[in-house]
């Protein structure tokens, strides 16, 4: 079986209108709906092998055990020897905006595409870390 760099050679020549003239469920396969959000990863150069691979990259990197220990408040920045308590904060109340409110909704708008969407809310976010 093919390994990400094997596959992504031959994604090189991957044809995003071809696939979905040659998929009618692309749509419903690459795409999610659950707990009130809704992701298409449809339109994205992207196949079922694909997804295998990045699953599997998640489940080797121990990605789950690691969005639990955040939640669970465990040591996840290492540079810095301290837990990751923002998110508790943050469901708690204790963390708030700049009304002195407890933060509820985080809306970050973007036209796709690039990098800058994240590089804005690391860079939003920074003075607080």
């Amino acid at each position: 079986m093919e390994g990400p760099r094997a596959h992504r050679e031959k994604l090189a020549d991957f044809n995003l209108r071809q696939a979905f003239a040659g998929d009618p469920q692309r749509f419903a396969e690459f795409s999610l709906d659950d707990c009130g959000l809704f992701l298409d990863y449809s339109k994205n150069l992207i196949d079922t092998r694909t997804r295998e691979l990045l699953v599997g990259l998640v489940m080797e990197a121990g990605l789950q055990q690691a969005i639990e220990g955040l939640f669970d408040g465990a040591l996840v920045n290492a540079s810095e020897n301290r837990p990751g308590e923002l998110v508790g904060r943050v469901h708690d109340g204790l963390w708030r905006g700049y009304t002195e409110k407890p933060i509820t909704d985080v809306v970050n708008i973007g036209i796709g595409g690039s990098f800058l969407g994240l590089q804005l809310v690391s860079e939003a976010l920074l003075p607080f870390a």
